[in-house]
This record gives structure tokens, sequence and C-alpha cells, in this order.
């Protein structure tokens, strides 16, 4: 009888040490003044994944809660309204070679049969982001991103990228030419379509500086015939010291490469579309491109907080912006915009300058957005912009969301 009496209080024991196990906080340790503290961390890795599920009747605009869409023209005239241009999909949905007119931001990104299709044209520079509300993270080892994309190229002025980059040095739109925009970020990893041909190339950025591994320069012309209803799937496995981008129902991998260590280990995953005056320089027929997109999946990844503003952009007509909810703790406000002086306030509060985002100053010009990134107090729901006149037209601001770590 003592023998099992002592059996089960040594066994209550042991489990009640493993529940308070079990409800501990990480052993993650800060300073803080003269005390330490241990702060519980964790949120564990997830699955992401986006089957862009719909149906509807007619093209029908794309813009979710959990996805942040970044639509971007540079010239003055195309501010507030694109370019036309035939989109694919007809009037009702109909496939390709079917299409449908656009001309609204609202409908450069837009759903058919559950999938959604990126659509620009642009005669000066014209660009896409969407970025879903997770991040990659790669902080066990290796960690991979797929998505299914259609290969039908209308133009070689027209192509796709994927960006992963560090939370706060990501830019809302990451650009790697001098043409328009402030530059890459300050660290970042990109995949990008070769401007010659349907290959691609991965460019990692440290500090601003970029080194490139050259993909093989095979086209997946060679091994499957490009079709705008066709959606392939393409695959990035990153780490640390890897990187490997490729179609691996081809079996065929453009870039295959150990790399430095990056330094960081989590990224925002940004998929773009880029439109560079498709037109010009046609030795074929050629026309701004439509991109198909279908089952996104990042695993593991790491969720964040996106909360969107009720307007697509700010100016001085109209110069204020309510959030869909209030900012939570240590959130960030993002947006891009052009003009002098431009500055933000929350809830009718003081003024301040907007912060810009480290971005690479050889790229400004006064032309050019620039990206900016700054603290948001907790609680806030209205935000107002103001700014000065440039040369060439008045101030504006875009892309208005609240970001936020859980």
């Amino acid at each position: 009888m003592p023998r099992r009496y002592w059996l089960i209080v040594s066994t209550i024991c042991l489990m009640s040490g493993l529940l308070w196990l079990t409800w501990q906080p990480s052993l993650t340790v800060v300073a803080n003044g003269s005390r330490r503290q241990f702060i519980p961390i964790i949120v564990k890795p997830s699955i992401f994944t986006e089957t862009f599920t719909g149906e509807p009747a007619q093209p029908q605009s794309w813009n979710p809660d959990h996805w942040d869409v970044a639509v971007h023209s540079r010239d003055v005239n195309t501010w507030y309204q694109l370019e036309a241009m035939s989109a694919e999909h007809g009037p009702d949905c109909a496939p390709a070679p079917a299409t449908h007119t656009i001309n609204r931001y609202e409908d450069a990104v837009y759903q058919c049969r559950n999938h959604i299709m990126t659509a620009i044209k642009a005669s000066g520079y014209g660009m896409i982001y969407l970025t879903p509300n997770h991040l990659v993270d790669f902080s066990g080892g290796n960690a991979t991103i797929r998505f299914d994309v259609s290969t039908l190229r209308t133009s070689l002025r027209d192509w796709i990228d994927l960006w992963i980059s560090p939370y706060n040095d990501h830019l809302q739109l990451p650009f790697d030419m001098e043409v328009d925009l402030s530059g890459p970020p300050r660290n970042g990893v990109q995949v990008r379509m070769d401007l010659s041909g349907n290959f691609f190339d991965v460019i990692i950025y440290r500090n601003f500086q970029p080194t490139v591994i050259q993909g093989v320069a095979i086209p997946y012309d060679r091994f499957l015939e490009p079709s705008p209803t066709r959606r392939d799937t393409f695959e990035l496995q990153i780490s640390r010291t890897r990187i490997k981008f490729g179609m691996p129902a081809y079996n065929f991998y453009w870039v295959d490469a150990s790399i430095a260590d990056l330094g960081w280990d989590q990224g925002v995953v940004q998929f773009g579309h880029h439109s560079y005056n498709p037109l010009k320089d046609c030795t074929s027929p050629c026309r701004p491109g439509t991109w198909h997109w279908d089952n996104v999946t990042i695993s593991p990844s790491r969720p964040f907080t996106m909360i969107a503003a009720n307007r697509r952009y700010v100016d001085r007509a109209n110069p204020s912006v309510t959030l869909s909810a209030p900012a939570p703790a240590n959130a960030y406000l993002r947006f891009s915009g052009i003009g002098p002086n431009l500055q933000v306030r929350f809830n009718g509060g003081a003024w301040q300058p907007a912060r810009l985002q480290a971005q690479d100053s050889r790229y400004f010009k006064d032309e050019h957005f620039r990206n900016f990134w700054m603290p948001v107090p907790a609680g806030v729901t209205q935000i107002e912009f103001r700014g000065d006149r440039w040369w060439g037209a008045d101030w504006h601001v875009r892309g208005i969301s609240v970001w936020a770590l859980p």
C-alpha cells in the first residue's frame, strides 16, 4: 500500500510539473532598466494557403482584407485612371482569348473562375504588388513558397517578380531600376523574370548592394507551351544560406545555389507584375500582359495584422482616411507618396513629418514616389495627410494601410 501511495503521489507531482512548464513564458530575456524581464513569445509556425476560390458572373475587383494590393502608375495623368487595355477573360469571365476593357485601378486585380488576374498597361512605368498577411519563416531551416501562374508573356517589357524582405526593411513598391520609384529594399531577395526571355535570375540585397545569381538562361518555352489558360507551379526554396527556384513539375530549376548567410530568417512576401511601355521595341505583335495567379502556399509562415484604409489614395481635395479597425499596439503606417513636406496626423492630433522608410537616396527624384513606414499610436482610426506641390503636380499619397506583428 505505501508503495502504491508514493507512486500515485510521484505521478501527480510529475504531471503538475509538466503542466507548469508548458504554461511558462519563453526564456527570452530583454533588458528593462535595472530589471530583467521574461517575455512570452511565440506564435507557432503555420502554412499559409490561398486558392482564390470564387466564380463571379463577371470579372470582379479583388482586394481582400488579408492581402495588400498595391497598384502604381508613374505618369501624373494616370494617377486617377489607368491607361485602357484589353485584359484577359471576357465580360462574362469567358477564358482567353476573350478579353474585357479595364482602365480603373480597382480593376487591375480581378477574379474569375477560381483564380485572380493582374493586368496593367503603363506607357511610363506601372506595377502591381500582391502581399499576403503572412511572413515566410525559415528560422528553422528551409521554407518554401509555391504559386501557380500563367506562362504566356505578351511583351518582353511586361514581366513578373517575387520579393522576400525583412519586415522592417521591405518596401511597398520595391524596384531595382532607376526609371521610377526609390530603389530596392535595404535587405532582400528578388526573383526576377529576365527582360530578354522567359527565365529567372535571383538578386540578393545586403545594405542596398546587389549580388546577382545568374539563372540558367533556358526559357521555359523550351520545355512547355506558354499558355494564358494553364497555370504552372513555380517554387522558391529559401534558407539563410541557400536559394533554389524553378518549376518542380518539370524538374527544372534556374537557380540552385549556396549563398552567404542572409543574416535574417523571416520576410514579407510580394508577388509583382511590371509594365514598362509594353508596346515599345516589339519585333512581333505584342500587347500589355495579363498574368493569371492561383494556389499560393507559404510554408512555414507567420501571420501578422493588416488594416486597410477606406480610400485608395488621398490628395489635397480628399486628405483623410478611416481605418477598417483601430490600430493595435506596435503598429506601423505604410504608404507611398510624392511631394515635399508630407505630414501626417492621427485622430486629429498634432501634425508630424511623414517618415521615410530606409531607401537608397541615390534613387530619389522629385518625380518619383517614395515609401513611408512610421509608428502609429494604438487606437488610431483616422489619419490625415498634407504636403506641398512639386514642379510636376500636387502632393499625392496612395496605398495606405497599417501593419502590426503579433
